[in-house]
């Protein structure tokens, strides 16, 4: 099942932005944003936030759009114009909620007329409630939410429909074992982007992205097959 996904990627003020950003790159736009664990929301901690919002706008100013199997693209198209559609719908609603840094527009130039491109697009000063916060996108959208403390971080992390997945940059181990406690999510990752889940482990998500069960990994035994039990 498809049940839908609108991961948060926390950035916080001691974190490594460098690793940081390359994997809000990969979570966020190497997909096309078209992958059930792609990150949507960036908390980006304040001390630190003017600075990563703009190393962030550099490297996405310079992804190459195309043919995904070319090795020189760095994003592909969605699936189809329907999706391009939807996605300019949400980009239109960002720009009444926040502010657009970047993007923001179906790509259409030269051979990217011929398929269904859109523009990586950020948006900052992004509210929590925001639509483009709250509602999954699907699409090479990120919203930038400026947050100051960790009950704070938490609560807007928790605060969608949506329990996939959820990440925290951090060098302090004690706030990577809180993120584990407090973030809501079927899967969490530390120094890593939300995306990459291996089969070796269990996968799912929470609230409306879960359906009570998990799949892969060990699960999956009990995913793909029925107890019987025999006396």
């Amino acid at each position: 099942l498809e049940l839908g996904g609108k991961n948060p990627i926390v950035i916080w003020e001691d974190a490594d932005l460098d690793l940081a950003l390359d994997s809000v790159i990969w979570s966020a736009f190497g997909t096309s944003g078209q992958r059930c664990t792609a990150a949507s929301r960036l908390l980006v901690h304040r001390a630190v936030h003017d600075d990563f919002v703009h190393r962030l706008q550099q490297r996405v100013g310079k992804l190459v759009l195309g043919d995904g199997l070319d090795e020189t693209t760095d994003v592909g198209p969605v699936i189809n114009d329907a999706a391009v559609e939807r996605i300019a719908s949400y980009a239109a609603i960002g720009r009444d909620e926040a502010d657009l840094v970047i993007g923001g527009e179906p790509a259409r130039d030269g051979a990217l007329a011929k398929g269904s491109f859109f523009q990586p697009t950020i948006f900052t000063e992004v509210k929590p409630d925001a639509r483009i916060a709250q509602e999954e996108i699907f699409g090479p959208v990120a919203s930038v939410i400026p947050v100051d403390d960790w009950d704070e971080t938490v609560r807007i992390v928790n605060s969608v429909k949506y329990g996939l997945s959820t990440s925290l940059f951090t060098r302090d181990v004690n706030l990577a074992f809180r993120s584990i406690r407090d973030f809501d999510s079927g899967l969490g990752y530390v120094n890593h982007g939300t995306i990459g889940a291996e089969a070796h482990l269990p996968f799912g998500g929470t609230k409306a992205t879960g359906n009570g069960h998990r799949e892969v990994g060990q699960a999956a035994l009990d995913f793909f097959s029925e107890w019987k039990s025999v006396y």
